[in-house]
């Protein structure tokens, strides 16, 4: 009988295969360019022991016994700060409208609230309000796009 963990099981075995013909053809790939820069070097008449630290900004990362590389540290990234701080900026302001009034307050007049205070534009205004239910059980949605603040008694 095929069942749902039979299935599973197939695709698990499935994605580790394309998994290791890919990694294959980047080892292929890899060492192509690895005897290039050889040929290069020895080209320009003096042999050079080719560093991956001085030309590239990626380094390699061991894992097992293959060899995968990965951006180097000093590759400029946004910090993961930032992107919180967005959220939580955004956040803030929805609890900030909520609390202020005391009837309820329309999704949209959030929405524009938010987008007034932070800059930033609320994309999927049910997804964000679900969570900011989930951080605080004061927020509760009364009907179809309406949320209010009830403060415990």
């Amino acid at each position: 009988m095929f069942n749902e963990r039979i299935a599973l099981k197939l695709r698990l075995e499935q994605m580790a295969d394309s998994e290791e013909r890919i990694l294959q053809e980047f080892r292929k790939e890899r060492q192509a360019i690895m005897e290039r820069l050889r040929e290069l070097d020895l080209s320009q008449g003096e042999p050079q022991e080719f560093n991956l630290h001085e030309t590239s900004d990626i380094e390699p990362y061991t894992s097992s016994d293959e060899s995968i590389f990965l951006p180097h540290p000093t590759t400029k990234r946004i910090p993961k700060t930032k992107k919180i701080g967005k959220s939580r900026q955004m956040h803030e302001a929805a609890f900030k409208i909520l609390r202020e009034r005391l009837q309820p307050v329309k999704g949209t007049e959030i929405q524009e609230y938010i987008l007034s205070e932070t800059g930033f534009k609320v994309a999927n205004m049910t997804t964000f309000m679900k969570t900011i239910q989930r951080k605080d059980k004061q927020v509760r949605k009364l009907d179809r796009g309406l949320y209010i603040f009830e403060k415990e008694s």
